[in-house]
């Protein structure tokens, strides 16, 4: 009778512990698939970025004058990251354009918003380095530059153009940019500005 009751209570003591150990796995299995969603989660969050694809507006200084180019990008969610991709696509230019006056090569360092409301978008020197051109294209690749991010990044007010990190005279020589984009380009005169950046809506998704 002893030996039975033993019996009987070493089985008990041992399912016991066969349910422990199987709950164990279980919910920490469980926990780890739950934080690997999260975590997956929060990466798309840090960098502001959705599954669906939005429209960007980006012009480019083509033939004398700025094109207006549609891109379709992943959608982001915070307004940087659309300015990071407004600038990525327009230093990428347009496929099989020989005119293009965008400095190639050059790359985005840095990006932040001032309590100005000015954006500051520093930029590798090879954008001032490789860059090519005269005074027309000079105020074309500026003018398409600051249109594309007015056009497409809300609550900025101005684009500050920095060159690692510094600010520059000028690319080419021809326009002053120790000042915002605005000033400098509504300094060029009117009958001046139409002639040299007169704007072609062209709609190309890619």
């Amino acid at each position: 009778m002893v030996s039975d009751r033993y019996r009987w209570m070493l089985i008990f003591f041992l399912l016991f512990a066969v349910g422990m150990a199987g709950g164990y796995f279980y919910f920490s299995k469980k926990v780890a698939s739950r934080s690997s969603v999260v975590e997956e989660t929060q990466g798309k969050d840090d960098i502001g970025m959705t599954d669906d694809l939005f429209t960007l507006r980006v012009y480019y200084p083509m033939d004398g004058r700025l094109q207006m180019v549609e891109r379709k990008v992943q959608r982001r969610t915070s307004r940087m990251a659309i300015a990071e991709a407004v600038i990525g696509e327009f230093l990428k230019g347009t496929a099989g354009e020989k005119t293009s006056f965008i400095p190639k090569d050059t790359k985005l360092l840095g990006l932040y918003k001032g309590s100005d409301g000015i954006l500051y978008a520093d930029l590798s020197d090879e954008f001032r380095r490789n860059f090519k051109g005269d005074a027309a294209s000079e105020f074309l690749l500026l003018k398409g530059f600051f249109e594309s991010l007015l056009s497409n990044v809300q609550d900025i007010s101005d684009v500050k153009i920095l060159i690692e990190g510094r600010e520059i005279e000028s690319l080419g020589g021809h326009v002053y940019l120790m000042y915002p984009l605005k000033e400098i380009l509504s300094s060029v005169p009117d009958s001046q500005a139409s002639k040299e950046a007169e704007v072609s809506n062209k709609d190309v998704t890619q």
